[in-house]
């Protein structure tokens, strides 16, 4: 499994799974109309995985 460890590197899915050492607190952001969102920071050796892809990148493969 590759690991993206570069300053501006990132993961985009519908289920990320987070471990670290240092969680910022849960900030909530504006999104779209009337939805929010979610926000931290992850810090002191953070590692994330990807569990479930976007749904629009696995139609797009499949179509293929």
């Amino acid at each position: 499994m590759p690991e993206y460890r570069n300053p501006g590197d990132a993961l985009r899915g519908d289920k990320i799974t987070v471990q670290a050492f240092k969680i910022a607190p849960v900030r909530v952001m504006q999104r779209s109309g009337s939805h929010k969102g979610h926000f931290t920071t992850l810090r002191k050796n953070a590692y994330c995985v990807i569990d479930i892809p976007l749904k629009v990148v696995l139609d797009k493969k499949l179509q293929k």
